[in-house]
């Protein structure tokens, strides 16, 4: 029962660092139809930024919120310069500019960062952990678990709750209409993106605290993501949250139990099951758990 609930405690962590990237993907395809393959970099972005801002001598808080404000920044600048001019081109014309601008991305994190792994650091004791029924639970896991909920309960007050939720909601339905209905379609575009960086570097944050190091190739685990989004569904939020949460759990689950049964077979196993996960629920809805089928009439 220890080991038990010491990996759903894991689970748990990673499944809300999984939620919090996925979340920042599905965003953006909802309000502007970009699948954007940069968030990797804006995630590292953010991480590193954060060790950078403590390093300078602020409070770890502070160094977080101004890291997630500042990837915001970039994240929208990216969408303005960048793809914005691209609105109405093929689907395949955006996915290969956000490659492109995820490359430029990752040359400028090396140049300004280096190759070399940077501690993140935590305000708390990096070994500081407490026991719950023999399970050992560790600050870090009860930290990223904690901040990835109020961030997404944020997230979902301000997308119900408010006038800017309604337009945001408004906006991913329908531009056309909600242009001329006065939505300034534009300012949402960047809204959206700006939320979406911050959650890339809240989720890079966590990320750095599990091996207490970061560096630029942090951006490749945001793939590890990816199934969330298509298992939950492209164009919905709560559908990445459950999925992202879900995934996490089993991959830790798979890697504490099946791992182990599977020999040399299941070596790094853990990492390839939410793929398959993925793959079963595309067999049964290719549209995702909570995604919604698209039917159009001819």
């Amino acid at each position: 029962m220890a080991t038990f609930t010491q990996l759903l405690t894991s689970g748990l962590a990673l499944g809300a660092i999984y939620a919090l990237i996925a979340l920042g993907f599905v965003v953006i395809y909802r309000a502007s139809q970009v699948f954007n393959f940069a968030h990797g970099e804006l995630l590292a972005f953010g991480a590193l930024m954060t060790v950078s801002l403590s390093k300078m001598g602020m409070p770890w808080v502070v160094a977080v919120v101004l890291a997630m404000v500042l990837t915001g920044a970039l994240a929208a600048f990216i969408e303005r310069v960048a793809l914005r001019p691209l609105l109405g081109r093929p689907v395949f014309v955006t996915i290969m500019v956000t490659i492109f601008i995820g490359m430029i991305l990752r040359s400028m994190l090396h140049m300004a960062w280096g190759t070399d792994p940077l501690g993140m650091p935590t305000p708390w004791d990096p070994m500081a952990k407490v026991e719950l029924g023999g399970a050992v639970l560790w600050y870090n896991s009860l930290a990223a678990v904690l901040s990835a909920a109020l961030g997404l309960v944020l997230f979902f007050l301000l997308l119900g709750k408010t006038k800017l939720g309604v337009a945001m909601r408004a906006t991913a339905s329908d531009q056309e209409t909600s242009l001329a209905l006065g939505i300034p379609v534009g300012r949402i575009f960047a809204l959206t993106w700006f939320l979406a960086g911050m959650y890339a570097a809240l989720a890079g944050v966590f990320l750095g605290m599990f091996p207490r190091s970061v560096d630029v190739e942090l951006g490749y685990v945001a793939l590890r993501a990816f199934p969330a989004v298509i298992v939950g569904g492209l164009e919905s939020p709560l559908g990445a949250v459950v999925a992202g949460v879900t995934l996490g759990i089993l991959e830790v689950m798979a890697q504490g139990y099946l791992n182990p049964l599977l020999g040399q077979f299941g070596q790094n196993f853990h990492e390839v099951f939410p793929y398959i996960i993925m793959v079963l629920v595309l067999v049964v809805r290719p549209y995702g758990l909570f995604g919604q089928k698209t039917v159009r009439r001819v």
